[in-house]
């Protein structure tokens, strides 16, 4: 071997002995490069879509934009929980897990029922798991394949955890879970739906007896579940489809008062809607057809805006010729009193009222499912008023 040859290969064997020899990363160490790596992916991709113009262009960008950016943050996720699968009894291991299941999109993914198993086996009696949960039963893969897993974190921390903290979220997760089950059999007009609504007021009335003071953990202290409990019992008391419609008082946009019950004898769309939420503009074209279609007609559109801004809203609106009057929910945004009132939990919620002032459909979305409920009433409004 010649001499050039022979400093080629100690120069590569101590290369190779450098690498070997350089400490790998810890878990805790992992897990902040994944978090680090995640908030700059947020950041950069807002700045983006703040930056996209409102074109068909300009929405075919922001869908691919949207995609990669998902599968990114899933390749995240994935690594979170190998960091979780390697070390699932350590503070690091615990931290990945608890991230993974405070993000909902995760709920709906096979690594998000990993993630449930492996915190329900290793976490459930840690004291510190209050977090996951509230998160998890708030926005629970309720009906979905990862369900029974939810179920089962839920069920282990209620159980083992001698955190009342932590238990109440698990005891607060049980109610919601139940809640969910009436939703669907209300939605469904199903016939054990009074049944499952007396199952859910039962588990919030536990909440309420033993967990009232505990803090509840997805808003970081800012309500108690107590107080979470006994709106969630005013909704399944005063809110379910039959119930006539709690009053609403309060100004629209341009500072005038008005209330719900100005709109005797006609069929109401009540929609909680506002210019930050997506969705909700999405729904502007849908309304302004509904509007006109039945301009001449016993039927009347009405918003609940929950922009902070009250004078942003009105020209959001005039701008994007909504001709409709809109309650103004305050200067909380969507924690407003009216909304809070409603219990409203996602954006937009709609509630189609009948003539009597009578909720006869809530959570309809579709533009069909939406057009069938107010046509059906109207034309109910018409047999009535011909009988007379």
């Amino acid at each position: 071997m010649s001499r050039t040859c022979a400093l080629i290969l100690l120069a590569s064997l101590a290369g190779a002995s450098a690498a070997q020899d350089k400490p790998r990363p810890s878990a805790a160490d992992r897990l902040a490069t994944i978090l680090k790596e995640q908030k700059e992916a947020e950041a950069k991709i807002r700045k983006e879509m703040k930056a996209l113009p409102d074109t068909a262009e300009g929405h075919k960008k922001l869908k691919e934009m949207l995609e990669k950016f998902g599968k990114a943050q899933e390749g995240r996720y994935t690594e979170a929980l190998k960091l979780a699968r390697d070390e699932p009894k350590s503070d690091a291991g615990f931290a990945a897990l608890e991230w993974l299941l405070t993000i909902p999109r995760t709920y709906h993914l096979p690594l998000g029922k990993q993630a449930m198993e492996l915190m329900t086996e290793h976490h459930a009696a840690n004291p510190k798991v209050g977090k996951a949960v509230a998160w998890l039963g708030y926005y629970g893969p309720w009906g979905s394949d990862n369900d029974a897993a939810a179920a089962a974190l839920i069920g282990a921390v209620a159980k083992k955890n001698r955190d009342k903290t932590a238990r109440g979220q698990a005891m607060m997760a049980i109610a919601w879970e139940a809640k969910a089950n009436f939703d669907v059999a209300e939605y469904k007009k199903a016939k054990d739906q009074d049944k499952l609504a007396a199952a859910a007021e039962k588990a919030f009335e536990a909440v309420v007896k033993d967990y009232a003071d505990c803090r509840w953990l997805r808003r970081e202290g800012k309500e108690t579940l107590g107080e979470e409990a006994r709106l969630e019992l005013f909704e399944l008391r005063n809110l379910r489809i039959g119930k006539p419609a709690i009053e609403i008082k309060g100004e629209d946009l341009d500072g005038k008062k008005f209330a719900l019950s100005d709109y005797p004898g006609k069929v109401v769309v009540l929609v909680f809607t506002g210019s930050w939420c997506g969705p909700c503009r999405a729904k502007y074209p849908y309304e302004r057809k509904l509007v006109a279609r039945l301009k001449d007609r016993p039927f009347a559109l009405i918003g609940v805006n929950s922009d902070a801004d009250r004078e942003k809203a009105r020209k959001h609106m005039a701008d994007e010729k909504n001709e409709w009057r809109c309650f103004w929910n305050g200067e909380k945004g969507p924690d407003g009193p009216i909304s809070s009132a409603w219990n409203v939990r996602g954006w937009p919620a709609v509630y189609v009222l009948d003539h009597k002032g009578t909720i006869r459909y809530k959570g309809l979305h579709g533009d069909k499912e939406l057009d069938e409920a107010v046509d059906g009433l109207l034309e109910e409004l018409s047999k009535e008023a011909k009988k007379k």
